[in-house]
């Protein structure tokens, strides 16, 4: 559209351009601008809206402030096209699951009824990581990985406290699991199986950005 308004300005000074080229010209202009308008006010909207999304006592004010100033027309900044900027739905996502993960890692070795040796709290650390050593996990817990990444996920998306599951009951039933899993010796569909194939659904849950709704939601 540039190159065209300035053929068009070269035509006005030499005198050449007519009437019908410049209402046609300037038509052009005016719908173009007039799209493009429309298009970064909707683009402001989406993203204030799912700043809105964020306005709870699970995300710190500081980070609201940051994503207000920084995402919309607070200073007057305008999103330009999406390779211009990152984009804001995944910034959330990551602001928001790395604050369930702090805040859900800080319970996990203190609940009642349930210790973590501190091998076991090692190999945890990773269990948010596509790498997570599900054999390691297994090796420092004593052949209990199922029993481990099941109460260390339990714990982080606060399931045990919301649903009011007795500690001794969830342990007993983790227990009868890792037994049927160990009762034929299967090589391939055992506890480690079991316990890698949670830890992975849960890594998928945190990469997606699902995990926010279930936990935050």
């Amino acid at each position: 559209m540039c190159c065209r308004l300035r053929c068009l300005v070269k035509q006005l000074e030499r005198g050449e351009a007519s009437v019908v080229d410049l209402k046609k010209n300037l038509e052009y202009a005016a719908s173009f601008l007039e799209n493009l308008y429309i298009e970064e006010t909707r683009r402001l909207v989406d993203t204030e809206d799912e700043l809105r999304d964020i306005q709870s006592e699970s995300v710190p004010s500081e980070v609201r402030d940051w994503l207000a100033s920084t995402f919309t027309r607070q200073r007057g900044l305008m999103l330009r096209r999406n390779e211009d900027k990152p984009r804001f739905r995944s910034i959330v996502h990551a602001v928001q699951a790395g604050i369930f993960v702090e805040r859900m890692y800080r319970r996990t070795s203190n609940m009642a009824g349930f210790s973590y040796p501190p091998n076991v709290i090692s190999e945890l650390k990773h269990v948010d990581m596509w790498s997570f050593d599900v054999f390691g996990l297994n090796v420092a817990s004593g052949d209990h990985a199922l029993k481990f990444v099941f109460y260390e996920l339990l714990t982080r998306y606060d399931l045990i406290n919301r649903f009011k599951v007795p500690i001794s009951a969830l342990i007993s039933f983790v227990d009868s699991l890792e037994v049927g899993y160990s009762k034929h010796k299967n090589p391939y569909h055992n506890l480690m199986h079991a316990a890698d194939v949670t830890q992975t659904i849960h890594y998928l849950l945190l990469k997606t950005g699902i995990v926010v709704s279930l936990v935050l939601g």
